[in-house]
């Protein structure tokens, strides 16, 4: 039964990867991969990025590979053809449902050859020895799993690499210095105050991130989905621009983890090109969506309050295809997965909408926590030189504190920050001869200390004390 189900799973691959080469149509296989990941332990995501790199999302496809094939060889051990087309039906209707509508038409390209291939086949009898598979069965069945296996992975890597190729390259847009200051605020304990574009964190639930082109590319702004404006992007362009230096930190981050940088971004404002007064009073909330069906949803008024921005640019260029081109949403004051990239569409909705994250039972309300990083720790005379940065969203930073094996607590000093939505830099002394430990703990703004106690990632990010072991 393997052998068969092998074989179709490979003979419907193949015609579903020309179809999509052909007509841009979705893939299955990096639906079932995006499920995934977006569902794998963020402790495991991180370690399989690090370690894989490039490779990490081409090999995360494959498991949509296995899932088809599962169905398959489900289906290939009954008898009936009927029964057959029924099990292949029901894994292409659950599919759909589950990863999108958009889907119900694309993976026809999979299933039809794939179904047409187990039939063809006829039913699989065990042999005599065992149950096990003949010999050149057997080879087929490894032969069938590692192309299949190959022909996903590479697929999904080349393709991303030619979408990289094609993407626009940035070009200059605003004026941008890096900060006097920069790199000279307790050097070499502390990172730089800008990170560069090449550093800055890019995390997406994608398989592969969108190619989108500028001259085709509308911002479309919807009343529950109806058409009311579209911009294009010149038109974006051409409108007055506002630079401001944020911060952004991902939802993915453990407490050691550092997926956060800080960056300036060159956008407008919703108020720019919406008016708020020509809104139906029962417009509740707004939605973001993106071009990779990833969107979420903000309150009216922090979106057209001057804190959030509709960002065209970042460091004095045009997005990079990574951080969204050719628009996304900087909003401080949430986690990373609310800041919207490659956004497509505006939509003011009359009923909340829950976007992708919230839907699998995270917070809609994704508030960044107040918490500090420990960039180093070096050995001094005087004792223990820490440096590191802090961050509560838009609530600022007003004092870190460091201590060292639960001692008592020394002020750090701070830069101040290049806005009020960026890090804050600080850096400090704790004059002891030895230990075993270094803790900072920051307070925000509104006078709120960092947590004592870890809380779990899932649903609202994790918190807690920033301990580094010497």
């Amino acid at each position: 039964m393997f052998y068969r189900a092998s074989l179709a799973a490979l003979t419907g691959v193949l015609l579903h990867l020309a179809s999509q080469w052909a007509f841009g149509s979705p893939l299955l296989t990096d639906r079932i991969a995006e499920w995934i990941m977006a569902r794998t332990p963020h402790a495991s995501a991180l370690w399989i990025l690090e370690t894989f790199g490039a490779w990490a999302k081409p090999f995360a496809a494959t498991g949509g590979l296995a899932t088809l094939g599962a169905i398959l060889w489900a289906a290939s051990w009954l008898k009936s053809p009927l029964r057959q087309g029924m099990i292949c039906a029901l894994g292409y209707f659950s599919l759909c449902r589950l990863l999108g509508d958009s889907l119900w038409v694309a993976s026809l390209s999979f299933w039809l050859p794939a179904l047409a291939v187990l039939l063809a086949l006829g039913r699989e009898t065990r042999s005599s020895q065992g149950g096990m598979l003949p010999r050149r069965r057997s080879f087929l069945v490894s032969a069938c799993l590692s192309l299949g296996t190959g022909v996903v992975a590479l697929e999904c890597y080349l393709r991303n690499e030619a979408f990289s190729r094609k993407a626009r390259e940035p070009v200059p847009l605003d004026p941008f210095t890096p900060p006097r200051e920069q790199g000279k605020f307790a050097p070499p304990i502390v990172r730089p105050a800008v990170t560069p574009v090449r550093e800055f964190y890019g995390m997406s639930k994608n398989a592969v991130d969108p190619l989108i082109d500028p001259a085709r590319w509308r911002l479309r702004v919807t009343l529950d989905g109806k058409p009311w404006r579209e911009y294009r992007y010149a038109e974006l362009l051409s409108l007055p621009r506002t630079q401001r230096y944020a911060t952004l930190r991902c939802i993915s981050n453990t407490l050691r983890s550092n997926l956060m940088g800080n960056a300036l971004w060159s956008g407008v404002f919703f108020s720019q090109i919406i008016d708020r007064r020509e809104l139906p009073a029962d417009v509740v909330e707004v939605a973001i969506l993106g071009a990779d069906s990833h969107g979420d949803s903000f309150p009216l008024d922090y979106i057209f309050s001057t804190h959030a921005l509709l960002a065209l640019g970042m460091n004095g260029k045009t997005l990079e295809r990574k951080h969204g081109f050719p628009l996304r949403l900087v909003a401080p004051r949430y986690f990373g997965f609310k800041n919207v990239k490659w956004i497509e569409e505006i939509r003011f909705v009359k009923t909340p909408y829950y976007g992708t994250w919230p839907r699998m039972g995270y917070t809609k309300e994704a508030l960044v926590h107040t918490f500090s990083y420990i960039d180093r720790i070096l050995p001094a005379q005087e004792g223990f030189l820490v440096g590191g940065i802090a961050l509560a969203g838009d609530r600022g930073i007003q004092r870190v504190q460091i201590r060292a094996d639960q001692g008592a607590w020394f002020d750090a000093e701070l830069e101040p920050p290049l806005s009020p939505y960026a890090w804050t830099r600080w850096r400090g002394v704790i004059p002891v001869k030895s230990a075993t430990t270094i803790e900072a703990r920051a307070q925000d703004g509104l006078g709120n200390w960092q947590a004592t106690e870890e809380s779990p990632l899932f649903p609202s990010g994790v918190s807690g004390p920033t301990i580094r072991r010497i």
